[in-house]
């Protein structure tokens, strides 16, 4: 269930990776760019060079007559712009129709990427994924839970599982009504327990981009809610 935030206090941040309709839109431009100079080295070539005769410059030379411009010339010039006309008609509701879904694919891609980097992110740091910041430490395997050894006070505490979170109450996570409190837990802690902020806005080490990639990780991998999905407090928030 990867979803992007949306909650005023969410945080989010964009991806460095084009899209699929920039992709698009730069390969348009490109090869228009080639046709035009392909165009332009074409005109230079075709120029007359016949012995003994100035080489005068199209742009200099004498117009068409009146004639010319009149009958076949207009006729060419006439057919070409209703060509041209007809063409954009068609390409601009072609586009429209298409830009909901290529919306669509593009924002899934940025959700999938979160989602990963996300994971990395709460993996353990390791010469192959040098940004892990090890949640799995405290939070278990696939962030499912389990215990906690504090060593200050030689004590076990029980870690939250993380794959139930969205169950709120209902799941074993009181404090948890909202998405918003998903990301302001992992953003400033939980005062009074093992849980240390992440934000730096609270002296942590993550932005606000990467706290977004680990909530979109941790909706990722979350269990069916029991009771569906109108106790699914990510979703239906409690008022």
């Amino acid at each position: 269930m990867a979803a992007t935030m949306t909650s005023p206090h969410a945080l989010t941040g964009p991806l460095a990776a084009l899209t699929g309709s920039r992709s698009i839109a730069i390969t348009v431009a490109l090869v228009i760019g080639a046709l035009f100079v392909l165009g332009a080295a074409y005109m230079v070539l075709r120029r007359p060079r016949r012995p003994g005769t100035p080489d005068i410059p199209n742009a200099m030379k004498p117009g068409p007559t009146d004639q010319e411009l009149e009958r076949s010339r207009l006729v060419r010039m006439q057919a070409w712009g209703t060509a041209l006309v007809l063409l954009m008609a068609l390409w601009i509701p072609i586009v429209w129709f298409m830009e909901p879904s290529a919306n669509a694919r593009d924002q899934t891609n940025i959700n999938d990427a979160y989602i990963a980097q996300g994971e990395q992110l709460t993996q353990l740091p390791t010469k192959d994924n040098p940004s892990g910041f090890g949640c799995v430490r405290c939070h278990g395997t696939d962030l499912h839970g389990g215990f906690n050894y504090i060593a200050a006070s030689k004590t076990v505490v029980k870690v939250p599982d993380l794959q139930t979170v969205c169950g709120g109450p209902n799941t074993g996570h009181p404090q948890i009504k909202s998405l918003e409190d998903i990301v302001n837990t992992i953003a400033q802690g939980r005062p009074g327990t093992d849980m240390p902020s992440w934000s730096v806005r609270f002296s942590g080490p993550l932005d606000d981009d990467q706290i977004n990639a680990i909530v979109n990780y941790i909706l990722s991998i979350q269990q069916p809610v029991p009771g569906g999905p109108k106790h699914n407090v990510c979703i239906n928030p409690i008022k």
